[in-house]
C-alpha cells in the first residue's frame, strides 16, 4: 500500500496496482510515469488507475470511464502481455506499453466527446468496432511520433471487414482521421 501511495504522490495522478510485481519484471514508477506522460501529450487530466494482471501472458486491454467528465476516474485494465516486450517475455516493453496505453487513453478521451455518448463500454464492444477503434487510435498514436505498426492495425481490421479494396480504403480513412464520431468511426467499409 505504501508503494502505491509512493508512485501516486510521484506521479500525480496515476497509480498503478500492484505496486510490486512478482511474476513479471516491471516497475510500478515506471508504468505510472509512462501514464502520466502519455495522459499529459493526450490532454487526458483524469484519475488514472492502471490495473495490471500480471498472471496472464495474454494482451487484452480496456479502460472505464465513470463519467464524461475530466475529473471522473479512468480505470484501464491490462494483462500484462500488453505492456512487455515481445522480444524478451516478461520484461518490459516501453515502446508495447506506450501503443497499447496510448490507445486506451485515445478511447477514454474520445468517450469524453458528446458524438461518443452511444459508445458501449469497452468490454461490450464487437470485435469489429473494437477493431475499427485500434486503428483509428493507432493512426493517431503513429502521428504523435509512436511507434506503431500500421500493418499490425491493417491485418486486424481486414480480419473484421474482409480482405477488399473497400475494407483498405475505409482503414485508409479511419488511420488519417483526427475528429471522427463513433458512428462514423464504426461505419462498416
Amino acid at each position: 500500500m505504501a508503494s502505491e501511495t509512493l508512485a501516486a504522490a510521484v506521479i500525480g495522478k496515476v497509480t498503478v496496482t500492484p505496486a510490486e510485481f512478482r511474476l513479471v519484471a516491471f516497475d510500478a514508477h515506471e508504468l505510472a510515469a509512462l501514464v502520466a506522460e502519455l495522459a499529459e501529450q493526450f490532454g487526458v487530466a483524469n484519475p488514472i488507475h492502471l490495473i495490471v494482471d500480471e498472471a496472464t501472458p495474454l494482451a487484452k486491454l480496456s479502460a472505464e470511464l465513470d463519467a464524461t467528465s475530466s475529473d471522473a476516474p479512468l480505470t484501464i485494465r491490462a494483462e500484462s502481455g500488453a505492456l512487455e516486450n515481445m522480444k524478451q517475455l516478461t520484461t518490459f516493453g516501453r515502446e508495447r506499453a506506450a501503443e497499447s496505453l496510448g490507445r486506451m487513453l485515445l478511447r477514454a478521451r474520445d468517450r469524453m466527446r458528446d458524438d461518443f455518448a452511444d459508445a458501449p463500454p469497452d468490454l461490450e464492444l464487437t470485435l469489429a468496432q473494437n477493431a475499427a477503434w485500434d486503428a483509428y487510435c493507432a493512426g493517431r498514436l503513429a502521428r504523435r511520433g509512436h511507434r506503431v505498426v500500421q500493418q499490425r492495425w491493417r491485418y486486424n481490421y481486414r480480419n473484421r471487414f474482409g480482405f477488399t479494396d473497400r475494407a483498405d480504403e475505409a482503414f485508409e480513412r479511419l488511420w488519417a482521421a483526427d475528429d471522427l464520431g463513433f458512428a462514423e468511426m464504426v461505419a462498416a467499409p
